[in-house]
């Protein structure tokens, strides 16, 4: 059974990922993301986290692609400095100052971004991004999820993306 949390963001959040009164899970599909995000950023303000996962899912074949690699993960802090938010993209990326690339940065600072409490516009503007980079990435994941569970073009029709969010 799900929670249902304080808040105005994870009460967003439990209204698109659950039914029966939280005794179910959903995953919204694309459409349904973007409804959630466009919900989240009229509401003009901010929660601790907000975790978006993206995964591929085809029913005929019974598989699912994850791709944990791709999760958004927006925190919200009180204060942060910017020393603080390169360690915390860094970590999130699983390397050090002297390995990763500029792409690497540049793709942690979309899907780990640090935000503060108190300002909800850069939230928005953090969500508006992860939106973008989305449209962007997601024809790529398709392939990838093709490639890795070996789908034929008949298999693609069952299939469609989902995502597993939650907020705090």
């Amino acid at each position: 059974m799900l929670e249902k949390r304080e808040g105005t963001i994870n009460k967003i959040v439990y209204e698109f990922t659950s039914y029966r009164n939280g005794k179910y899970s959903m995953y919204p599909t694309i459409s349904d993301l973007y409804l959630l995000l466009n919900k989240i950023t009229r509401s003009k303000v901010t929660t601790e986290y907000i975790r978006i996962t993206p995964f591929y899912l085809n029913e005929k074949v019974k598989l699912q692609r994850e791709f944990d690699e791709y999760m958004f993960y927006l925190e919200c802090r009180e204060q942060f400095t910017v020393q603080d938010e390169e360690f915390h993209i860094l970590e999130n990326l699983g390397r050090d100052a002297n390995t990763v690339t500029s792409d690497e940065f540049e793709k942690g600072k979309i899907l780990t971004p640090l935000c503060r409490y108190d300002d909800p516009k850069t939230y928005k503007s953090l969500l508006e991004g992860y939106r973008k980079f989305l449209d962007m990435i997601l024809p790529r994941l398709f392939e990838s999820a093709k490639i890795d569970l070996e789908l034929t073009d008949e298999d693609l029709a069952f299939g469609y993306f989902c995502f597993e969010i939650h907020s705090e």
